[in-house]
């Protein structure tokens, strides 16, 4: 592929991308990041569906990352601790949850969800105030 067509394949990615980034110039920036990276490992063409994956792949990654929380327990530490079941029960079908024990260093927790109660035990060091 070359600079020209390099420049067009941008181009028509970042007309896509400004309705995600509101500014032409930093849509191009990143879509010029992204065609040239693709260059880059021996891509010598990129066609409709290419610059739609190529769109698709940037806003996703332009997202924030939200972080969630139960009860003041972050959802990485919940995954880190529980199996995937006991996971979603927590993060999605909780209704109260309570501190059964306290050490000076960590917490245990007891989530009441759907599938019944869940204990784990957090490291205060971790717990959203």
């Amino acid at each position: 592929m070359n600079k020209k067509e390099m420049m067009k394949a941008a181009h028509k990615i970042a007309k896509q991308l400004v309705k995600h980034t509101e500014n032409y110039g930093i849509a191009l920036s990143m879509a010029m990041k992204h065609v040239w990276n693709i260059a880059k490992i021996g891509v010598r063409q990129i066609n409709d569906m290419g610059v739609q994956s190529a769109v698709a792949n940037l806003t996703k990654q332009s997202q924030p990352k939200v972080s969630r929380n139960v009860d003041g327990v972050p959802e990485w530490i919940i995954r880190k601790n529980l199996n995937e079941n006991q996971a979603y029960a927590v993060l999605n079908e909780n209704n109260k949850t309570f501190v059964v024990r306290e050490t000076e260093k960590a917490k245990l927790f007891k989530f009441d969800t759907e599938y019944g109660y869940i204990e784990m035990w957090s490291p205060k060091s971790v717990l959203v105030a």
